[in-house]
């Protein structure tokens, strides 16, 4: 239910880092020039981004956890998860649709190692930008099967988890954003927090965002305590980050207003650059079919078990 606290350490260096390195406006300027993603790198990398290796074990892997929701609340323009979940040659790793593969920030690696949710592994080239507003890192790769390679379990669980860590990150700051104008906002002659709307609005957003944290951490723990191949417990995580934050994005620019759509604003960088997050490699229906399916071929354990209820029956 908690963290270690050497974890909740990690996470505060690593909030004050980036917040010194320059916070939102990296990823802000990043979008007109190489040089901000280049120092949100060095920052990384000066507290230990290259020391950590989520697969060794849980220590490493909630440490990667812990950095990933913090990069997440600045849309640090770097691919965290990609570079935690490297491989032994130093290719970054991402999940992506075989049909159509896009990775966000590929330009940040000549070559990257890419795998499908079922376990087909690639190598990946970047070829060209995706040109959206909402995707502004974005770009399609080519994809050259790797003859005979699987990737395993661990890392497409670990690629789900540590990217929901990464959307958690997101709405938890998009929240803190909303609480802060919601307070100097006037209208009416009282500050927009007076209204009970707003209040129970963001009363309602809280309380997903802690059960997302918390089913985040549950599913960390059960990616290296679940020795089966299913992969239900990281698609659930995702589904659940996937629903929270977007509810969460939208409610809090709304709260925000006209400002909300203004690049001036933190919270437009945040849903702007929470996108490729939200939707690869598979976006909400297509996460809900594979849960669906996995749950049919693996079951789900939790407080009602399905079998023993099908068995009643």
């Amino acid at each position: 239910m908690e963290l270690p606290e050497a974890a909740l350490d990690f996470g505060r260096v690593a909030d004050s880092a980036l917040r010194s390195a320059g916070g939102v406006d990296l990823a802000r300027g990043a979008e007109s020039d190489r040089r901000p993603a280049a120092r949100a790198e060095e920052c990384l990398a000066s507290i230990g981004l290259y020391d950590i290796d989520p697969r060794s074990g849980l220590d490493d892997a909630v440490a990667a956890a812990e950095l990933c929701r913090v990069g997440g609340s600045h849309a640090v323009p770097f691919p965290l998860v990609g570079v935690l979940l490297r491989t032994s040659a130093g290719t970054p790793f991402s999940l992506v649709d075989a049909r159509h593969p896009i990775i966000d920030h590929a330009q940040a690696a000549g070559t990257w190692t890419a795998a499908t949710l079922g376990g087909d592994l690639f190598d990946a080239e970047p070829a060209a930008a995706v040109d959206s507003k909402v995707a502004p890192f974005a770009m399609t790769v080519r994809l050259r099967p790797v003859a005979g390679g699987a990737a395993s379990v661990l890392d497409r669980r670990l690629g789900l988890v540590l990217g929901a860590y990464h959307l958690l990150g997101i709405g938890q700051r998009a929240l803190r954003l909303a609480i802060e104008h919601t307070k100097v906002r006037n209208q009416f002659g009282h500050p927009l927090s007076d209204f009970q709307v707003i209040r129970h609005g963001l009363a309602d957003l809280s309380v997903g965002l802690e059960g997302l944290d918390l089913l985040c951490r549950f599913s960390l723990w059960s990616t290296f305590t679940d020795n089966s191949p299913s992969l239900v417990d990281a698609l659930s995580v995702r589904l659940e980050a996937q629903r929270v934050v977007k509810h969460t994005l939208r409610t809090t620019q709304q709260f925000h207003g006209a400002s909300g759509f203004a690049d001036e604003y933190d919270i437009s960088i945040l849903v702007r650059h929470a996108q490729p997050g939200l939707r690869l490699p598979t976006d909400r229906g297509a996460t809900l079919a594979l849960l669906r399916t996995a749950i049919e071929e693996f079951g789900f354990t939790g407080s009602f078990h399905l079998a023993e209820e099908q068995a009643a029956r």
